[in-house]
């Protein structure tokens, strides 16, 4: 009865010790290097959202309908950075982020959030899609484009820039902003003025400046603000300053590096030998919420998800690496021949946040970390539950009946 859960811890535990060596699968398609593992993850997410993942994600999570389809869309554009226009793949990711902003540009994908807001339909909804709606346009050939969706996207970034010109964080919903949602849509300001005729780098500036201006005590942005002081009422933490991260480089990459060293500092931990994000910072502690997911051992999931990108974009190789191979092992992936889940495919935003994290990796495969902390942690348990079960089930020596006869 109890060698059974024995058994199964057991293997669980070589199959994480197996698993934190994980190296992603890559082939050549004519002239191109194709991710195959990163495909397999793209193609589930896509057999997912056909089966309505992201309206069963609205019914767990705030924006679950919109993040979902924005990351899996920015996982499609990172995969397509390295495709020939006229690889199959290639035309395949141009139909899926078409789909894409359909969805996000609807009014399903909309509806959660408020119009009468001053940036209408709230900093998340307007971040996300603008920047989302950027990338898209910087992987057509211009002649290609839609008229339609750059008119669309140069009228969002104009509202975008007026309306950080009266805050600095635009509310997401009244009363309520977080400053990861304003770096999107300064982000996507910086996608127009690469795609199109510049005209907001002042608006960047005069922006930057004013964040500088409203840190927290450790010198970080916060999590979340009052929108019409900008002042602080949630201290940095981990999911959002990943995420963060990735985007303020494409506004101001010194900044961004300052921000990031502060980050390494107070973020990244190592548990039981394996590395992590932090949910809050070094010396804090703290549970888990809708943001964060499941926090364990003060390790975040979201922030750990997101952070294999971020570890990527500062071109910290070894910890990205290293946290790759963590959420490989821990997050249970699933492998068919042409797609791949996590989580047995219970959870899609996950599977959207590690395949946008993958996506940015481009063939990034070395070095590899250590890992003989865990190895060492995980030896002496293994050998104890080993044993256990070895008690548990050789066979029992047969009992020997004396005869006793009373006189």
């Amino acid at each position: 009865m109890f060698s059974l859960p024995a058994i199964v811890v057991l293997l669980f535990m070589l199959f994480l010790n197996f698993k934190v060596y994980y190296t992603p699968e890559t082939t050549v398609a004519a002239s191109d290097t194709i991710r195959v593992d990163l495909l397999k993850q793209l193609r589930g997410l896509k057999g997912a959202l056909q089966d309505n993942a992201d309206v069963k994600m609205q019914r767990l999570y705030p924006e679950g309908y919109l993040f979902i389809n924005a990351l899996y869309g920015l996982a499609w554009c990172n995969f397509m950075t390295d495709l020939s226009s006229d690889s199959d793949y290639f035309k395949e990711g141009t139909a899926e982020l078409q789909k894409t902003w359909n969805k996000i540009d609807s009014d399903l994908g909309r509806s959660p959030f408020n119009e009468e807001l001053p940036l209408h339909y709230g900093a998340f909804y307007t971040g996300w899609s603008t920047y989302f709606l950027g990338r898209k346009l910087s992987l057509e050939h211009p002649s290609k484009r839609k008229e339609t969706e750059v008119a669309h996207f140069k009228q969002q970034c104009n509202s975008i820039a007026a309306s950080v010109k009266e805050r600095i964080y635009p509310a997401s919903y009244y009363g309520r902003a977080w400053p990861a949602d304003a770096i999107l849509c300064l982000a996507a300001l910086s996608w127009h003025d690469k795609l199109f005729e510049p005209r907001y780098a002042d608006v960047r500036k005069d922006w930057l400046d004013k964040v500088k201006n409203s840190l927290d005590a450790r010198g970080l942005i916060p999590h979340a603000v009052n929108p019409s002081t900008g002042k602080s009422v949630e201290s940095a933490r981990g999911s959002s300053q990943a995420l963060m991260l990735i985007f303020l480089r494409e506004i101001d990459e010194p900044f961004a590096r300052q921000q990031f060293s502060i980050f390494q500092a107070n973020f990244v931990d190592s548990k039981l030998g394996l590395i992590g994000i932090r949910e809050y910072p070094k010396g804090d502690m703290g549970i888990g919420d809708v943001d964060s997911g499941p926090v364990i051992l003060q390790i975040g999931a979201a922030a750990s998800f997101v952070g294999m990108q971020t570890m990527y974009a500062f071109g910290d190789r070894e910890h990205g690496i290293a946290l790759r191979n963590g959420v490989e092992a821990f997050a249970l992936p699933w492998e068919g021949e042409d797609q791949k889940v996590y989580l047995f495919g219970w959870l899609p935003v996950a599977d959207a946040f590690i395949a946008w994290g993958h996506s940015a990796e481009h063939g990034l495969h070395e070095p590899t970390p250590s890992f003989m902390v865990f190895h060492m942690i995980s030896v002496p348990i293994c050998i104890a539950l080993a044993a256990f079960i070895w008690i548990m089930l050789k066979p029992k020596k047969p009992t020997s009946h004396v005869l006793h006869i009373p006189w």
